[in-house]
């Protein structure tokens, strides 16, 4: 891991990260990522089956991704 980024060539969300992704944003299991090509990092959503995709449905290619952080409550 490099600053917390897991690269997708070394493992994608387990069962119990998904399950807590998906519990903490009630839509879809969302994650911060970083897609292929892109500058900075963003949020897409993750299904079981592997696929990265936004609010759409489109898919995306995700080089690294890592669990959202707690909101920031002040």
């Amino acid at each position: 891991m490099s600053n917390g980024w897991i690269p997708t060539t070394e493992r994608l969300p387990d069962q119990r990260e998904f399950i807590e992704a998906y519990v903490r944003h009630a839509y879809a299991a969302e994650f911060l990522v970083t897609i292929e090509g892109a500058d900075k990092a963003t949020t897409l959503y993750y299904s079981q089956t592997g696929v990265w995709f936004n609010e759409q449905g489109e898919p995306y290619k995700v080089v690294a991704w890592m669990p959202l952080p707690e909101v920031f409550r002040g």
